[in-house]
């Protein structure tokens, strides 16, 4: 078995074992329980830590995790002494959690951006589904768009998924799409 992060991972899997453990000196296991929640648009997720020593260990097994939608999600964790309770500054932030690859079902790995664009471009072309129909660009129903504004508004989406792709491209190593490379 690996050894546990020391610091609590900003990406996660769902459907993974997710383990960590931290030492936290204003908050030592055996005399603060120490509780992380994971918050998104739909709802709440808590896990407590256990004692090992004076070490917090957080462990949520596979098949909690598993339920888990993919997304960004608001992490804090509070830590109580029975008497006292207390948000633990280092230990907020955010976590993106991933979605299980080998679960079976159909996950849109598209990003808004991406989706909104296969919208505009499914519209324009008079094949778009209801739920495309009803998305919504700057307050506007793409249903009640114009051919112009359709064309105008994929335009701008087609920049913006690049700019993604780009950014995603350079994440990995690779050189942008629309990089002009000069030799020197």
């Amino acid at each position: 078995m690996t050894t546990a992060p020391t610091q609590r991972p900003d990406q996660l899997i769902a459907g993974d074992t997710w383990r960590w453990t931290r030492d936290l000196a204003d908050y030592p296991a055996g005399t603060w329980t120490l509780t992380y929640y994971f918050e998104n648009k739909d709802g709440i997720y808590s896990k407590s830590a256990t004692a090992s020593g004076t070490t917090q260990s957080i462990s949520i097994d596979a098949a909690t995790t598993a339920t888990y939608k993919p997304g960004r999600y608001r992490v804090f964790a509070r830590a109580t002494d029975g008497t006292t309770t207390e948000t633990v500054a280092s230990e907020t932030g955010w976590l993106d959690i991933l979605p299980d690859y080998t679960a079976a079902g159909n996950y849109d790995h598209r990003s808004w951006a991406g989706r909104v664009l296969d919208a505009l471009k499914a519209t324009y072309e008079g094949t778009a589904s209801m739920d495309q129909l009803s998305m919504s660009v700057s307050g506007r129903s793409i249903s009640r768009m114009s051919k112009a504004e359709l064309r105008q508004e994929i335009e701008a989406f087609e920049r913006r998924v690049q700019r993604e792709a780009d950014a995603e491209a350079i994440s990995q190593g690779s050189p942008a799409k629309n990089r002009l490379l000069a030799r020197g």
